[in-house]
C-alpha cells in the first residue's frame, strides 16, 4: 500500500511537471497577442448579433457552398465556408488514408491537440486503423499544420485571449469536418467515427451535437466546459489577464459560451456510442467535470488514468477501449494491410 501510494505521488508530480512547463509555454506565447483597444467593443456586438439566435445556425454549412471532389487518397484542400482574418488559415486541409477495402468502409476523423507540431504519430495511428479495416482522415485544425502562420508555433492563434478569433477557429473546424463527412457519405461510406485530443476533443465533442452522420465518438482528455477552461485552468492566466484588460470578466463572457461549449449540448449519438478518457491529474480538462458529462450525456463510456494533461497513456488506452466496447466494428481484416507496432511515444495525448 505504501510503495503504491508512493508511486501515485511521484506519477502526480511527474504529471504536473510536465503540464506546468507546458502551460508556462503557452501562457508566455500569448504574451505576443495584446487585444486592440477596441475589443471590448467588438465582442459586445458578437454576443447581441448571437443573442437568441440557435446554436444551430452557428454550426450550418453555408447553403451556397459548393462542396469539393473527395479525393481517394492525399491531401483534399478546399476554402473554408467561413473565412477570418488570415488567408493562409482559410484554406480546409484534411489527409486520406484510406483502407484496401475503400471508403465504403468505416472511416475515423482524427482530431489533433493543441499545439501539436507532428504528424507521425497519427499516421501510425492511421495506419492501425487501416489493418483494422478502417479509412482515417487527419483534420488539420485551424492555425496547425499546413494552416500555421509563418513565424507563429502551431496553434499560436488558436487560442488565446482574442475570444472572437477562437470561436471563429471552432465553428471553421467543426463546419469543415462536416463537410468531409457529408462528401464522403456520398462515395458510400456507412459508417464514421471521431477521435479527438484536447482541442480536438473539444471539436469532436461539438461535431458530434451538430452532425448526424457521427456515429462514433472518442474524447481523449476534452475540453468540454469553456467557460471554466478560460477563467480557471493554469494555461489561461495570460488569457484571462488579456481579457480583464479590456473590462471583460466571466458575466460578460458566459451568455456566448452555449456557441462553443460541448457542456451545454447535447450530442446526437446514443451514449453507449461514447467513450470518453481523462487524466487523473488533468488541470485544464479535470477528470470530475468528464466524468459528470458523461453521465449528463446519458451514461457514455468512461476512463481515468494517473497522468496530467499531457501524456502518452491516454491514445492507446482509448483505441484499446474502443475496440472492446464496438468490437464488431473493429472485426480485423488481415488482409487489410500489414500489421504494424503500436504507436505509444510519437503522438501525445494533448498539448
Amino acid at each position: 500500500m505504501k510503495s503504491r501510494t508512493l508511486l501515485s505521488r511521484l506519477d502526480e508530480a511527474r504529471a504536473l511537471a510536465v503540464d506546468f512547463a507546458s502551460f508556462g509555454f503557452i501562457n508566455l506565447i500569448q504574451t505576443r497577442h495584446p487585444l486592440p483597444p477596441d475589443f471590448r467593443e467588438r465582442w459586445d456586438r458578437f454576443t447581441a448579433e448571437w443573442a437568441g439566435r440557435p446554436v444551430e445556425e452557428f454550426y450550418c454549412v453555408p447553403e451556397d457552398f459548393v462542396p469539393p471532389e473527395m479525393p481517394d487518397h492525399g491531401r483534399l484542400l478546399f476554402p473554408s465556408p467561413y473565412p477570418g482574418e488570415h488567408e493562409l488559415n482559410n484554406q480546409a486541409a484534411f489527409d486520406f488514408f484510406p483502407c484496401k477495402q475503400g471508403w465504403s468502409a468505416p472511416t475515423m476523423l482524427i482530431a489533433h491537440g493543441l499545439m501539436s507540431v507532428s504528424d507521425v504519430g497519427y499516421r501510425l495511428w492511421a495506419r492501425r486503423l487501416n489493418a483494422l479495416g478502417w479509412n482515417a482522415v487527419f483534420a488539420h485544425l485551424p492555425y496547425h499544420y499546413s494552416r500555421r502562420l509563418p513565424w507563429h508555433f502551431h496553434g499560436e492563434l488558436c487560442i488565446g485571449g482574442d475570444l472572437l478569433r477562437n470561436a471563429a477557429g471552432i465553428r471553421q473546424s467543426v463546419v469543415e469536418c462536416r463537410i468531409v463527412l457529408q462528401q464522403l457519405h456520398k462515395k458510400g461510406g456507412r459508417l464514421f467515427g471521431g477521435w479527438g485530443t484536447s482541442y480536438g476533443g473539444w471539436i469532436t465533442g461539438l461535431l458530434g451535437c451538430f452532425e448526424p452522420l457521427l456515429q462514433r465518438m472518442i474524447l481523449v482528455e476534452p475540453i468540454l466546459q469553456i467557460d471554466n477552461a478560460i477563467w480557471k485552468a493554469p494555461s489561461s492566466i495570460s488569457l484571462r489577464a488579456a481579457l480583464r484588460k479590456v473590462g471583460l470578466g466571466p458575466d460578460d463572457t458566459a451568455s456566448s459560451m452555449r456557441l462553443v461549449c460541448p457542456g451545454k449540448l447535447r450530442p446526437l449519438l446514443d451514449p453507449k456510442h461514447m467513450l470518453m478518457l481523462a487524466g487523473q491529474f488533468d488541470r485544464v480538462a479535470p477528470a470530475e467535470e468528464i466524468e459528470e458529462l458523461a453521465r449528463f450525456w446519458g451514461g457514455a463510456h468512461f476512463a481515468c488514468y494517473p497522468q496530467g494533461h499531457v501524456g502518452y497513456t491516454l491514445m492507446p488506452e482509448s483505441f484499446r477501449i474502443a475496440q472492446e466496447i464496438w468490437a464488431s466494428d473493429f472485426a480485423q481484416d488481415t488482409s487489410a494491410t500489414s500489421p504494424v507496432s503500436e504507436p505509444k511515444d510519437e503522438a501525445m495525448d494533448a498539448a
